[in-house]
């Protein structure tokens, strides 16, 4: 598993979208007697509905908490570390902190990472001494939490409520799926051509998104039956990314 905390910078515009209800008042008819028109009730809205308000919710977060486990199988990324665990990380679309237990071949170390606009900082596993690491060479400088995000709540396709119900706990979950390559920014190197099954879970009132669900292959090494669960909180939180060296 790791964890990451994403943050944009500068002035958010809130742009949820909420669906409401407008009642008509029918003028009297020629005859002079009253009429009445019932008041409309709003509609339930559709599973693309909900995944569109999704979308505008998360594009007004000023920032949030991203967290990565995997139920099933692991994920690789690119330099070769094999990230199953981690805590306290940060990351925005130029700055990116990262605190991680990985596999390294065989061995199992604890890393941590600072990028910032490309520039990376990692820990030696062995001593906990920062130094500089070219990008290149870096497992997590291709990490973009925020287009992860837009990629999967723009590219989820055949939206729909599950079959026993759109709601979990007073959560709006959805179901669809979603192609291997709009997850790239969470993996680096994707099997192309695939289409995962994913389950998002909204908030009721904000539809703010708090967790991804992807079933399927999406690296070369993948079984049909990886799991990868991402949540997401952390939305009002204060974040300050700084060079660790």
């Amino acid at each position: 598993m790791y964890s990451l905390i994403t943050s944009r910078r500068g002035p958010h515009i809130v742009g949820l979208f909420l669906i409401s209800a407008v009642a008509l008042i029918a003028a009297a008819c020629s005859s002079g007697a009253p009429t009445t028109t019932p008041i409309p009730t709003p509609e339930p809205l559709t599973a693309q509905q909900a995944l569109d308000n999704a979308r505008a919710a998360m594009a007004s977060v000023p920032q949030f908490e991203f967290e990565l486990t995997h139920p099933e199988g692991t994920t690789s990324l690119d330099g070769g570390l094999d990230l199953r665990r981690a805590d306290g990380a940060v990351i925005a679309p130029e700055r990116l902190k990262v605190s991680a237990e990985a596999n390294l071949g065989r061995i199992f170390v604890k890393v941590d990472a600072v990028v910032i606009e490309g520039q990376t900082w990692m820990t030696s596993p062995l001593t906990g001494n920062w130094s500089s690491v070219a990008p290149e060479d870096s497992p997590f400088s291709f990490l973009d939490p925020v287009r992860l995000v837009t990629n999967v709540l723009e590219l989820t396709t055949d939206p729909a409520y599950p079959a026993n119900g759109g709601s979990s706990g007073g959560e709006i979950v959805l179901e669809g799926k979603v192609a291997s390559e709009a997850l790239r920014p969470l993996v680096g190197t994707v099997l192309p051509g695939e289409l995962l099954d994913v389950k998002l879970t909204l908030e009721p009132d904000s539809f703010l998104l708090t967790s991804a669900r992807l079933t399927g292959r999406l690296q070369p090494d993948d079984q049909a039956n990886y799991v990868r669960l991402i949540r997401f909180s952390g939305f009002e939180d204060n974040l300050v990314i700084e060079p660790p060296i």
